[in-house]
Parts: structure tokens; C-alpha cells; sequence
């Protein structure tokens, strides 16, 4: 294969493709890749062998039915001819395309332009942009986006899309659901606000929804949502959308704890005495839901580690919902959850969406 890519491609492409398709922000390689060869009328193959030689066009059909579990990597050689194919830089699509700077393939043995199309993306999901902003972008096909959560919401045009392409093209609509899109907003403002410490709060509350709602399922709340969106109460798909808001509550409620730092059982005892009278009122089962609770208060037993000399003055710390900004998780949560972007690696709880209840 060597000798012939040295035939074949001594200097690469010279010129781009007579037809300009940009890419979108964050979109996976394989998407854009696809969609460069729609715009020139080629099948996808026709278009990898401009880019370098690879496995997965041997079974282009798969590629193209399944876009939500297949991401292409190139190696520095193939970023550099798909550079001029699509009129731009490497520096550009990297960019532009997530996969082609965080998971560009080894140098090959040899001098040639190298790709693959693994069946699994090497991290992450690929989740459909919201239709309306392609739209809006003049790209009328899904645009798979590279994401570390298995959905996204477009909070522009509130538009749900996860993995499963949930609602088509275009993605659910959120426009009866008003306290989810106040939720995201609120997750947002999380994140903004504590950082990395903001994100695995959420993880964590977002693992104890999960955790009711696997036991819980039929919680009026949830199933209504559900509807109001237009799927399944018990649909897998549906969990992300429908447990938002209590989520988000449940995060606000965790960083109080964590600030607090008093893990006597009495402090225990009416922080669960305060999460009992929320669950209540979400008519969420409290005997049932409470042991997620205190798995997570056992993991968070431990008092969090000692401000930095200079920065112990919590009075004049600047607040969120009454929560200082500069918090810090009880090293049981550290000792478990990973520094990652993904809601179940960045929490101390072990269950995941879509575990069946016994499991979890």
C-alpha cells in the first residue's frame, strides 16, 4: 500500500473541491466528511480516496447508516489533503472538528495519508445539531456534533436532540416545557459560577434523578413532562429532558451541604429533613428516593479540604443561591468521580442511565 500511495499521491491534492462546504463548529469528522461529499454528488468513498487510504470504505453503507456511532480519524498527512480539499487550514479544522486535534492518529510507518472509521467514537457522543440551527446556517442535513452528554439543547431555538435522534431531524420541541429550559439555563450558570466543581454537582444531582427516576417512573411529574414532550413516560431518551429541573434543584441543594461542611448526623439529619419536604412536594417517593441520598452523604462524609492560606474569610466570598463561589468537594467525591466533561464519569455515584433498577 505504501508504493502505491506514492504513486498515487506524491503530492497530495492540489486544489480544492469545486464545491464549498463549511464546517460547524464542533461537528464530528465524519459528519463533515459526509456532507463534503453530498456537496460534491460523490459517494462517500469517492471522497475518502482524495483523502488517504483507510478500512471503513470497504463498508460505506454501514458508515451511512449508522452516523450516530461511527467517527472518522485522520492522521497528520490525511488532515493536511482534507485542508485542501475543503478550502481551508489544519489549524482551521482543528478548529472546527473536535476529533481532528484531540485524537489525531499516530505518524504511519510511512509517508501516507492515513484514516480510520472506527464503530465508536474514541470519546464523547455524536448528537445532532438542532435542526433549526442548521438550518438558519443553510445546511439542510443532520450535522452530528461531537458532545459529552448523550443530548443537547439548543436553548436559541429550544430544541432537545440526543443520540437516538429523538424527534428527527430537527430535535423536540421545548416550548411546553418552560422549567426545563429555566433548568439548563440554571445548569449553565453552575458551570459559569464553580467550574469544574459546578459540573460534577450537577453530575451528582443529575445521578440521584436518575436514580428515582429508574425506581420511579411513574412520578406524575415526570410522566407529564414526558407527554408534554411528546414521548414514552418510561423512554430512556426522555430521562435527560424530563429530570432537569429537578436536577438542577437537587444540585443547589448538594453545594449547600458541601459548603456547610457539618457531617454530624444531626446536620445529616436536617439536610435530609429539607430535601424530604422538596421530594414531597415533587411527589417524588421519599423512602424510596432517600437512598440515593445517603449514598451520596456517605461518599461526602468526610470534611473538604482546607481553603488555601489567605482565602478562609467566608463572609466575603461572593455568593450564587446563597452559595459561596469558592467551593470545594469532600475528597470522597474526588476519590471516585473522573475529571471529565461526561454527567456519569464526573459523579461519585456509580449508576448510569438506563441501568435497570436492580442494578442500580
Amino acid at each position: 500500500m505504501g508504493e502505491q500511495a506514492a504513486v498515487a499521491w506524491p503530492f497530495g491534492p492540489r486544489q480544492p473541491l469545486p464545491v464549498h462546504v463549511p464546517p460547524v463548529r464542533g461537528e464530528s469528522t465524519g459528519s463533515y466528511v459526509s456532507r463534503l461529499a453530498h456537496g460534491q454528488g460523490l459517494h462517500l468513498e469517492e471522497l475518502l480516496e482524495r483523502v488517504g487510504f483507510g478500512q471503513a470504505s470497504r463498508d460505506p453503507a454501514r458508515v451511512r447508516a449508522y452516523p450516530s456511532t461511527t467517527e472518522m480519524y485522520v492522521n497528520e498527512l490525511g488532515l493536511e489533503y482534507l485542508a485542501v480539499l475543503c478550502e481551508s487550514t489544519v489549524r482551521a479544522l482543528q478548529d472546527e472538528l473536535p476529533s481532528t486535534a484531540a485524537h489525531l492518529l499516530e505518524p504511519s510507518a510511512g509517508t501516507d495519508p492515513v484514516w480510520t472509521w472506527p464503530w465508536l467514537p474514541r470519546q464523547g457522543h455524536l448528537v445532532p445539531l438542532c435542526g433549526t440551527c442548521a438550518a438558519v446556517g443553510g445546511v439542510h442535513e443532520t450535522v452530528w456534533m461531537v458532545s459529552p452528554d448523550r443530548w443537547r439543547v439548543c436553548l436559541e431555538h429550544l430544541r432537545f436532540t440526543d443520540s437516538d435522534a429523538t424527534g428527527g431531524r430537527r430535535g423536540l420541541s421545548l416550548k411546553l416545557l418552560p422549567e426545563a429550559i429555566a433548568a439548563h439555563r440554571e445548569r449553565e450558570a453552575l458551570y459559569r459560577r464553580y467550574g469544574s466543581v459546578g459540573q460534577e454537582l450537577f453530575a451528582d444531582a443529575f445521578q440521584i434523578t436518575v436514580h428515582w427516576w429508574t425506581h420511579l417512573p411513574d412520578t406524575p411529574r415526570w410522566v407529564q413532562r414526558a407527554r408534554d414532550a411528546g414521548l414514552g413516560g418510561h423512554a430512556v431518551p426522555a430521562a435527560p429532558l424530563v429530570l432537569m429541573p429537578e436536577a438542577a434543584a437537587v444540585a443547589i441543594r448538594l453545594a449547600s451541604f458541601e459548603h456547610a461542611d457539618r457531617r454530624d448526623g444531626r446536620a445529616r439529619t436536617r439536610w435530609m429533613d429539607q430535601m424530604r419536604e422538596l421530594m414531597d412536594q415533587w411527589g417524588v417517593d421519599f423512602p424510596i428516593g432517600r437512598w440515593a441520598l445517603m449514598d451520596w452523604l456517605q461518599r461526602h462524609s468526610v470534611p473538604a479540604a482546607a481553603a488555601p492560606e489567605g482565602t478562609d474569610d467566608r463572609s466575603r466570598r461572593p455568593t450564587y443561591a446563597g452559595v459561596p463561589l469558592g467551593l470545594r468537594l469532600s475528597p470522597g467525591h474526588a476519590q471516585v468521580a473522573q475529571p471529565t466533561e461526561v454527567l456519569g464519569a464526573a459523579s461519585c455515584l456509580p449508576w448510569q442511565l438506563g441501568q435497570p433498577a436492580c442494578g442500580v
